[in-house]
């Protein structure tokens, strides 16, 4: 009796519905459960379609990229391997180096990260700049010695994870600093050492490019986050004159545009120094943009610090932690944590910020765009151009959100 009621029930155990798994499920419950998601649906499917039905007919048939091919490499360093920077030499080796550095840095962030995202940028990075080494440039146009160092991607990408895998390297805290070296290594390439042979200084008039934007971004970011988190410190100081420092630098920072700071540093900011002292737009520009994003790192940085709960460093009073350690080792690490995307989407801004260093007469990658297609033969193609501009600071910068998610989900933001 028990078995025939055992064999009952099983029979009446039907298997769930085909609108309830599968994919057809998943768009039930997503795109079509209920009638205004369905018009949505609907009317959001046919006008993408539409887009990409123009929009991939324009890039494919329509569109004239010659011009991106004409400007070349000088979307990469600008007028940096030309003969009035480099009389009699050939400075392409130095930026080619400085790339070189990155993809072994990235491969040693592998090795220490062991996989993940960390893997997927190292490697891709490295690809792309091989795949360069094929671009179809006469000799004259890209030698040899370009193409060889190209390639040479792949491999320092390997050295970098080898050294980081099987030597005693392999510590965050030499990543780091590996960063920091391989950063003033590329300025010093950049810039030269007089006295140097094959090192002829290079001056910053002559620095533009991709390779601008990515310093002054690079310097920028890693120097607002430390000097934001000192600024959020001395605005909840209780000393009053620290507190009014910072909140006078914060607010007049934030009250001003950048591109009038920057103007301000090109015509202002000389007139404090003598007249034969060593002018230095670069550095001015770099300055002013790492001090505009401190104030704005400032407030995020508080934002995280008013949003901890007080009880957490009422405890640590309670455990005797002096007040230094109670900020820097339980409510810092903890208001970073919860103001990640507010940094990453500072990190973004600042990024896209360093195309406004043409104020001052700096030929970053945009001012190049703009002034090829400011020639008579190059006007009809200014939509291609601004296209181009716009997708590689596109791939920057869901580059850096990408990285950004990743750390969320590791640390859990928003989940405990």
């Amino acid at each position: 009796m028990a078995a025939d009621t055992t064999q009952n029930t099983a029979a009446q155990v039907l298997p769930p519905p085909r609108t309830e798994v599968g994919v057809i499920g998943w768009m039930h419950a997503n795109l079509f459960s209920s009638r205004l998601n369905s018009a949505l649906t609907v009317v959001s499917s046919a006008l993408l379609l539409l887009i990409l039905w123009y929009g991939l007919r324009w890039i494919f048939w329509s569109a004239d990229w010659t011009v991106v091919e004409r400007v070349g490499g000088l979307f990469l360093i600008g007028s940096y391997n030309t003969e009035l920077a480099c009389p009699g030499q050939n400075c392409f080796w130095r930026p080619q180096v400085s790339l070189l550095l990155v993809t072994a840095l990235l491969g040693m962030i592998w090795g220490i990260m062991g996989g993940g995202v960390a893997k997927r940028i190292a490697i891709l990075t490295a690809v792309v700049a091989a795949l360069f080494a094929f671009l179809p440039y006469s000799l004259d146009d890209m030698g040899w010695d370009v193409r060889i160092l190209l390639l040479a991607n792949l491999p320092a990408t390997g050295i970098g994870w080898a050294v980081a895998r099987y030597t005693p390297l392999g510590q965050p805290r030499w990543a780091v600093a590996w960063g920091v070296a391989a950063f003033l290594i590329t300025l010093v390439l950049q810039r030269g050492l007089p006295n140097v042979p094959g090192l002829q200084p290079v001056s910053v008039v002559y620095w533009g490019g991709l390779t601008l934007n990515l310093i002054l971004a690079v310097g920028g970011i890693s120097l607002s986050l430390p000097i934001g988190i000192a600024l959020a410190l001395g605005r909840r100081s209780n000393l009053p004159v620290v507190k009014l420092l910072c909140v006078v630098f914060i607010e007049v920072f934030r009250g001003v545009p950048l591109i009038t700071l920057l103007f301000m540093s090109q015509t202002l900011v000389p007139l404090a120094f003598p007249e034969d002292f060593p002018q230095n737009s670069l550095f001015r520009a770099a300055v002013v943009i790492t001090l505009f994003s401190s104030a704005y790192m400032a407030e995020n940085i508080r934002g995280g610090l008013q949003a901890l709960h007080p009880g957490q460093a009422e405890a640590a009073r309670a455990l005797g932690l002096p007040g230094w350690q109670t900020t820097l080792l339980i409510s810092l690490p903890q208001a970073i944590r919860n103001v990640i995307p507010a940094i990453v989407g500072q990190f973004i801004a600042l990024f896209k910020d360093t195309s406004l260093v043409y104020i001052i007469g700096m030929v970053d990658i945009v001012e190049i765009g703009r002034v090829f297609i400011s020639r008579p033969e190059y006007l009809a193609s200014a939509r291609e151009m601004f296209v181009f501009l716009a997708v590689v600071f596109w791939v920057f910068c869901y580059g850096m959100s990408y990285v950004s998610r990743h750390i969320e989900r590791n640390l859990g933001v928003g989940q405990r």
